[in-house]
């Protein structure tokens, strides 16, 4: 027996499978457990929604039947993408619904599995949902980790902004202005070290401020 998608020391993908036939959602989720996936069903599009709009995280993959009564794979689709723009759509579709699938790939859906299913196949695009997935986990992580340096350069340019104003504000040709820029270097140079938070930083300016505007 091959080995499953998901390796037994890695933890499970949560999964949102959707179809209104239950002999079918039966044999998915079953198959789909014993890939590694952990998987929440839906018998309905309504019902997917509903589930997808409480999940918390939300759900980072969804198979959904694309003809279904009431609520279609494409609603299903829609809502999918609107709470989790990142989230991984497959659509499950029968024949004769050229048009649907076509509509669903213009959507933003991942691809298309044409049932019955060839498991060889269905497998294989399992892995390739799980390649896409850990891209997008690490273009998500670069894109945190940008945020938080262009934070830290925005502070650390105010914090030299601040500087320089208060360096034309006391003369540098005097003892008193030379002491007070020196000590605001001294004290930028601790806080780019990590030797100072923000907190600490500002207090010890204020400080020195007051003593030498007093």
């Amino acid at each position: 027996m091959p080995s499953p998608v998901i390796p037994p020391h890695l933890p499970a993908h949560q999964l949102l499978l959707v179809d209104d036939d239950p002999v079918l959602l039966e044999t998915l989720t079953d198959l789909l457990l014993h890939e590694g996936f952990k998987v929440t069903t839906a018998e309905s599009g309504e019902g997917a929604e509903r589930l997808l709009a409480t999940a918390h995280p939300p759900f980072d993959l969804v198979l959904t039947d694309l003809v279904m009564p009431g609520k279609s794979g494409l609603d299903v689709l829609r809502k999918a993408l609107e709470v989790n723009p990142s989230c991984t759509v497959l659509i499950l579709s029968g024949f004769g619904t050229v048009r649907e699938a076509t509509e669903a790939m213009d959507l933003g859906a991942y691809g298309m599995v044409t049932k019955p299913l060839h498991l060889d196949q269905f497998r294989n695009m399992l892995r390739r949902l799980l390649e896409r997935i850990e891209l997008i986990h690490e273009r998500d992580q670069l894109r945190a980790r940008v945020r938080e340096l262009q934070a830290r350069i925005d502070s650390l340019e105010a914090t030299k902004g601040r500087m320089e104003m208060l360096a034309h504000r006391i003369s540098p040709m005097t003892d008193a202005g030379s002491e007070a820029l020196g000590d605001l270097e001294r004290l930028a140079g601790l806080k780019a070290r990590g030797m100072l938070t923000e907190e600490q930083f500002e207090a010890a300016k204020k400080a020195l401020l007051s003593r030498w505007l007093a």
